[in-house]
């Protein structure tokens, strides 16, 4: 709730910045920090401490560390591989995993997170979604995902396996 982060596809970097709690004015937080190739979406996991990002045009995704004073972005390694074109990006909420829809690809790439240090694990192979996903997101409960395909006009529906993150195909 106190900082705000934008992917800058372009510049191939995300921008930090913290929110004046009375007037909601943005302020950045010092340079632009670097990502893969063309990045298109951010988020940040519920507990607040790390910030990930679907990068493209490179089809990897990076991991942040959140600093809780200032909101500034450190890397916490180097870009993990996904599928082709990663679009979106979501983290379940208990932020144990995250996950990708691959535009390119039409798949969903699974990951679990290290609550240490916010690196990313493959959780195995990308599952398949309809064709062209352009979103993911979570349900509440943790137990279900969801991709929006935006070639074939639907969507894709998973159940969450609560131990290793992985996605299976509800129909």
């Amino acid at each position: 709730g106190s900082f705000v982060y934008a992917t800058n596809y372009n510049s191939n970097t995300v921008s930090a910045y913290t929110i004046n709690t009375s007037s909601g004015v943005l302020t950045a937080v010092g340079p632009a920090v670097a990502t893969g190739s063309a990045p298109r979406s951010i988020t940040v996991d519920p507990t607040g401490k790390f910030a990930f990002v679907a990068n493209n045009s490179s089809n990897d995704v990076s991991a942040y560390a959140i600093n809780a004073t200032t909101g500034a972005l450190t890397s916490v390694g180097p870009a993990v591989a996904t599928g082709s074109g990663p679009i979106s990006v979501t983290v379940d909420p208990s932020g144990r995993f995250a996950y990708f829809v691959n535009n390119n690809s039409s798949n969903v790439s699974a990951y679990t997170i290290n609550p240490a240090t916010g690196a990313l694990t493959s959780v195995g192979s990308a599952v398949p979604t309809g064709t062209s996903p352009i979103s993911v997101t979570v349900d509440p409960s943790g137990r279900f995902a969801y991709a929006a395909n935006n070639s074939s006009n639907d969507v894709s529906t998973y159940a969450i396996n609560a131990t290793t993150g992985a996605l299976t195909s509800v129909g």
